[in-house]
Order: structure tokens, then C-alpha cells, then sequence
């Protein structure tokens, strides 16, 4: 009998009770036990372990194993796997660098002189081609596309066109294909929420930075006019059609209008069709997740994002904070990932667009499989490091970002919120199952 590496034990000392939690990160399991077999897990009991009435669950939940187990092996082993996965081809393609915003975070400032800033007739055919030899020589079972930019919206004619040309290879070849869009939502209508939703989009993010008074102060037009209320009125008449995710962004410099923001989206009628995620901005100043002076360190948010959280609930929003294992965090370090620029440049992680130095091809020049897969990003490891091999959170944090580790002076990863909150984070999600 072994038990986990990856259990947590909670004791929660409530004005009427005290609540004994186990939790796995490997598993994710989660729940209430008694007293005692809390206390038989902190004392390593393992004789009462052995005999206890819930051995089977615990067994299930992967709290304890029958027979010794090197659980860091076998997560290499799965990391290995997945990152290595030869059934779907995952593209991110920007149809565009131009945007019809002016966001001081935004990566914008780097695209400005990196050639066209919509993708040509040309490049869309390279795209196609690509998609085609690669289905040939590998025999996906998967398209996933991702759409951003710049705004897509922008191209929508242009993008729907494409859509249209890979769902066509996708059926001919009989294999399953998914589109997803970030987009400002600005340009969004009902009408073309349900053209996407035709075409196979899952999902629309649409970012909105705290209440209007701090939103149109960060997410501005060109001519520098707001742009919250468009927003939110294509919002409440697109979400009908299509599943919207709202991300919101948060930094010192809008912390304070949060609340005011929650009370707002409380009392949309859109708020049960919606769902809401909560992000620390990051500036893409250097091409890479580099944080200015009004960012919150991942430590320090850890903190914010729980209360964040726990306004939102009170106010009836849609959202979720429970960690997932992934074998592999990011598809900039998996096989088979690319994301394609809208001059036809290629990267692996969707932070260094428009950063040269990261570029590792392009789609017009016979770019091929064996490049795509052998590069710095797929050589790149979480389990290289002796700080991730032996932290608890690994199979939640997966190392983080990569691009974080190329550009932080340590050329370490770097620690991901979970790290620092674990213990609020279940708390929160036990006392509002």
C-alpha cells in the first residue's frame, strides 16, 4: 500500500463544524472524510489505510495505491504521450495583425512593420496545402482552429471563406474539426455569431476589462472612443446563438472597479449564458509574457483571483475555478501545434507573434512536419527541472509557460498561481459545491 505524493489535507475549522478534506492533483479527486481517516493519512497509518470501510474509493481517487507506484515517472511518461500525439493538428491562425483597438497591453506595437496585416488569397492556399499534406502523411483524426489576431472579425469575409475550405477537407477526409475565436467582439452580430456557429465555432472569448469606466480607458478605439457598451449590447444579442466566454483582465490599475464590474454583470440578463474567467494582464511588450509595473506577480494574484471569484458567485455570474490535470499545459510544446501569422510566418506559442526571433518557418516555403516538431519549444520540459519534479502541484501547473521560462532571467519556469493558493482555492470550491 503507497499513498500519493499529490494528496492535500485540509482541516477546516468552521463557527459549527470542523470539516476534514482530501484532495489528489493528479486525480483531482476531492471530498469530505472523517476524522479519523484524515488523521491515519497525516500519521501514514498504514495498517488502518489498509482496512479502512473506503479503501475502494480511495483506491479510485488515487489517494492511495495497492501496490508502489513512481507517480513522477509515469506523468513523464504521459507528458511524453500527449506531447507527442500524432491524432489532431491544432492551428491557431491570425487572418490579421490590424486591429480596431488600441490596447496599451497588447502585442500590436511589435506587428506594426511585420509586413502584410491580412493574410493574402496566396497565404490561405499555403494554409490549405499544408493542412492537406499533413492529414496525407499523418492521418489526423482532429482539426482544432483557433482563431485571433489582430481582430478577426476584420477579415470575417476572408475567415468564413477559409472556415468553409477547411471544414471541406475535414469532411472529405472524414475526420472531426472544432473552430474557437478570441475576438474584442466589437464587430460582432447576431448574424454573424450564427454564421460562425455554422461553420463549427465552439466557442467566442470577448475580453472585458472591469466596469466602463475602467474598460474604455484600456480597451479604446483608433479614433479613442470607449467601447464597452457596444460590447456588451453584442454580447447580450449574440449569446443566443453562439457560447461566449468573457475574460476579464486584471491589474493594479483596475482592481478597484472589479466590484463595481460584478454588481454590472450581475444584473444582465445574459449572465446565466455566459461564462466568466478572471486573468492577470500581461504585457507583450518584448513579444513574451514580460509584466509592467501595473501587473500583479503570479504570488500576488493568487490571492486577488480567490476574492475575485467569490464576488462573482455572490453576484449569480457563470464561472469556475477548479484545476484540471493536463499532461501537457500549452500547445506551444506539444506535436503538431502551430500558429500561423497573417504574413505566413510561423510560430509555436501565440506570445511571440510578430517577435522574429521566435519564428521557426514559413507556410510558403515547404515547411514541414519534421521542423514544426524540432525546436526549442518541443525540447522544452517541466520535468527537467528539479523545482518542478518535486513540487505538489505539478500535474495542475504542467511548468507553466514556456515562453515565461525562455524570457525569465533564470530561464526557470515560472510558478503558476496554484502553487501559492492550493489550500483557498479548494476551500472555496468546497464551501460552494
Amino acid at each position: 500500500m503507497q499513498i500519493s505524493s499529490y494528496n492535500e489535507y485540509l482541516l477546516l475549522n468552521d463557527s459549527d463544524k470542523e470539516s476534514y478534506l482530501i484532495y489528489n492533483s493528479l486525480s483531482n479527486g476531492f471530498g469530505e472524510i472523517h476524522k479519523d481517516l484524515y488523521n491515519a493519512f497525516i500519521q501514514k497509518d498504514m495498517d488502518y489505510l489498509e482496512h479502512c470501510t473506503e479503501k475502494e474509493q480511495l483506491l479510485q481517487g488515487q489517494f492511495l495505491y495497492v501496490q508502489p507506484i513512481k507517480e513522477l515517472d509515469q506523468m513523464e511518461e504521459q507528458f511524453k504521450i500527449f506531447r507527442n500525439q500524432d491524432q489532431t493538428l491544432n492551428l491557431t491562425i491570425l487572418p490579421t495583425f490590424s486591429c480596431n483597438f488600441r490596447c496599451s497591453y497588447c502585442f500590436e506595437n511589435l506587428t506594426s512593420k511585420s509586413g502584410k496585416r491580412a493574410f493574402s488569397q496566396k497565404i490561405q492556399n499555403e494554409i490549405l496545402t499544408y493542412i492537406e499534406k499533413s492529414i496525407e502523411e499523418l492521418h489526423f483524426k482532429r482539426i482544432i482552429v483557433n482563431w485571433t489576431g489582430g481582430e478577426p472579425l476584420l477579415e470575417f469575409k476572408n475567415i468564413t471563406s477559409l472556415m468553409e475550405r477547411i471544414n471541406f477537407i475535414a469532411n472529405k477526409n472524414k475526420i472531426s474539426i472544432d473552430h474557437f475565436m478570441v475576438s474584442n467582439g466589437y464587430l460582432l452580430t447576431p448574424d454573424r455569431a450564427k454564421k460562425l456557429k455554422e461553420l463549427g465555432v465552439k466557442r467566442i472569448q470577448i475580453t472585458i476589462d472591469g466596469s466602463k469606466k475602467s474598460h474604455d480607458q484600456r480597451r479604446i478605439l483608433a479614433n479613442k472612443e470607449g467601447t464597452f457598451d457596444k460590447i456588451i449590447e453584442n454580447i447580450n444579442k449574440s449569446c443566443e446563438f453562439i457560447h461566449i466566454t468573457i475574460r476579464t483582465n486584471v491589474d493594479l490599475d483596475n482592481i478597484h472597479f472589479m466590484n463595481e464590474y460584478m454588481e454590472y454583470m450581475g444584473r444582465q440578463l445574459f449572465k446565466e449564458k455566459v461564462s466568466i474567467y478572471f486573468s492577470a494582464t500581461t504585457e507583450y511588450s518584448a513579444g513574451g509574457c514580460v509584466s509592467n509595473s501595473s501587473c500583479y506577480a503570479n504570488k500576488d494574484f493568487s490571492k486577488v483571483i480567490i476574492k475575485l471569484y467569490e464576488s462573482a458567485l455572490e453576484k449569480g455570474l457563470n464561472i469556475s475555478y477548479y484545476p484540471q490535470y493536463e499532461p501537457v499545459a500549452c500547445a506551444a510544446i506539444a506535436a503538431n501545434s502551430m500558429v500561423i501569422q497573417p504574413d505566413g510566418g510561423i510560430q509555436k506559442c501565440w506570445n511571440t507573434v510578430g517577435n522574429k526571433n521566435y519564428l521557426i518557418g514559413h507556410i510558403s516555403e515547404n515547411f514541414s512536419i519534421e521542423q514544426l516538431n524540432s525546436n526549442k519549444w518541443m525540447d522544452y520540459s517541466p520535468y527537467k527541472f528539479e523545482k518542478c519534479r518535486v513540487c505538489n502541484v505539478l500535474p495542475l501547473c504542467g511548468g507553466g509557460c514556456a515562453q515565461q521560462a525562455f524570457e525569465s532571467e533564470e530561464k526557470q519556469p515560472v510558478c503558476r498561481e496554484f502553487k501559492y493558493n492550493l489550500e483557498e482555492m479548494l476551500t472555496f470550491n468546497f464551501r460552494h459545491q
